[in-house]
């Protein structure tokens, strides 16, 4: 945008990590759904105040900081960004955790302004790199304390989890991150494919 005299007007909020009060309230409403519905699935073989723990673990890491992800880089961009929840997905979240198993779209950010191709693909790259953060550390923390029973169990299943849904994230069809990833970087896709897949195997103990 420019003023009368031709000079370039940036909006003072320009590059800076912001939340609406409305945005504040669906991930409060998203993250406090996709909890319980992870603890339901959980709860019948471990203590619920451990099945509590990995989930509400799980939904901070593995949803939560993947949403966050790509709102802080596009909002670095310049760009709009704020996540709206599915109320229909969060509901059928709750539904399945009741029949034993989670399969969940609790939400998205939206992100409207004019990016370029690599800056969609860094973007959506954010997300499933914190997944894969996190779910690296916690598999180390799972390798490193072998012996801490539960705790120990507790720790595959976070980093399992959170590895699974960056490799699941990283799928290049439809809406999902991996498609953009790939449209802009493919050696980008590969690399974080590698870095998703080295660790979910030894996670699941296939190395």
């Amino acid at each position: 945008m420019y003023d009368e005299h031709g000079s370039l007007i940036i909006p003072r909020n320009f590059g800076r990590f912001h939340f609406g009060r409305q945005e504040l309230i669906q991930i409060m409403i998203s993250v406090a759904v996709l909890t319980a519905a992870f603890t339901i699935v959980m709860i019948g073989s471990v203590p619920w105040y451990l099945a509590f723990g990995v989930a509400a673990t799980v939904s901070l890491t593995g949803f939560l900081l993947h949403e966050l992800g790509h709102k802080f880089v596009a909002q670095r961009y310049g760009a709009w960004a704020e996540y709206r929840m599915y109320p229909t997905g969060l509901f059928m979240a709750l539904l399945f955790s009741f029949l034993g198993f989670l399969f969940a779209a609790p939400g998205a950010v939206y992100i409207q302004g004019r990016i370029s191709k690599k800056q969609n693909g860094l973007i959506s790259l954010a997300g499933p790199a914190t997944n894969i953060v996190f779910g690296t550390t916690f598999v180390v923390l799972w390798l490193l304390f072998p012996s801490y029973g539960m705790w120990s169990a507790a720790f595959n299943w976070i980093g399992v989890l959170s590895l699974f849904l960056a490799g699941f994230n990283l799928i290049p069809l439809g809406p999902l991150d991996g498609k953009k990833v790939l449209a802009w970087s493919p050696t980008a896709w590969a690399l974080a494919l590698i870095a998703t897949a080295v660790p979910l195997a030894i996670g699941w103990g296939l190395i």
